[in-house]
């Protein structure tokens, strides 16, 4: 279970687990395209910085716009999509026990355990303009001038405003009760279905082979998987095989054909026509735009 397609990347270190995404350094400028279904024990807020972004959290697909803040929750599956250069997010993840006060007051007791226990969460979406959108902003910002300069004790501001995060969401009733859904037979289901996938996407996969393995028949997957991922199997399979194709033509030199064929595709042609559909170029130009 815990290997169903939870990160294995390190966010932050364990003296300060903190990371934002894409690192302000443009390290991680490959995670701004599409990060697929995935999950992991710490917190993440994610910001739409331009354009349109889609965001997936559990079984629910927003569509972000500038100013939109979405928080999910730890080990909540998300997936996030901002395809093309005008479509910008930003991430911020870190261990919600980080934020813990070593002394035992109210704000500890009644805010800060239960976020780290996942007894209690922030409402998934804030609107651009609803009430305390704009402080949390203000205090998103000051984290990544913090990190720009690393001038000492910015680890003491990032914490500081992560705390104000909290704090603006219990000022406007935007906190509320959850249990998580590792211990749900459904959500464990689910991360399964997601870790096989990542696994096998570059294979040949058909729907009553995938439907077989996990004890379902082909129409009632077909139906299940629609309606807890919004999309067919075919469209997460390609989903999967475009992103992969993206980071091979970015970091490999590998010929365009080759890389259509290492990530699953069999037909040239619907290979370029399926990448195109998400980057709006063929991989040709991806590759000469990066």
């Amino acid at each position: 279970m815990d290997a169903a397609r939870r990160e294995k990347r390190e966010h932050g270190s364990a003296s300060f687990p903190f990371q934002i995404y894409p690192a302000l350094d443009g390290s991680e400028a490959q995670d701004s395209d599409f990060i697929p279904y995935h999950w992991h024990p710490e917190l993440e807020i994610i910001t739409v910085e331009a354009g349109h972004v889609s965001v997936t959290i559990a079984d629910h697909n927003y569509e972000g716009e500038p100013g939109d803040v979405f928080f999910a929750a730890g080990e909540e599956l998300h997936e996030i999509r901002a395809a093309g250069h005008e479509n910008e997010f930003r991430s911020f993840v870190f261990a919600a026990d980080f934020l813990e006060f070593t002394r035992a007051d109210q704000a500890q007791s009644e805010l800060l355990q239960p976020l780290a226990e996942g007894r209690l969460r922030m409402r998934t979406r804030m609107r651009c303009g609803e009430t305390g959108q704009r402080e949390i902003r203000g205090l998103l910002a000051q984290i990544v001038r913090a990190c720009n300069a690393r001038a000492p004790g910015y680890q003491l501001m990032v914490k500081a405003a992560l705390l104000g995060v909290i704090a603006v969401c219990a000022e406007n009733g935007r906190l509320e009760q959850w249990a998580r859904p590792a211990s749900d037979y459904k959500a464990g289901q689910l991360k399964e279905i997601v870790a096989y996938l990542g696994e096998h996407f570059a294979e040949p996969l058909r729907l009553a082979e995938v439907a077989a393995h996990f004890g379902l028949s082909p129409q009632y997957f077909c139906t299940y998987f629609k309606d807890n991922f919004g999309k067919t199997l075919t469209q997460h399979i390609n989903s999967l095989r475009i992103e992969q194709a993206a980071r091979l033509l970015r970091e490999t030199d590998l010929p365009v054909m080759e890389i259509g064929f290492l990530v699953g595709f069999d037909n040239f042609s619907y290979f370029i026509k399926r990448f195109r559909g998400v980057y709006g170029a063929s991989p040709s130009g991806y590759r000469k735009g990066k």
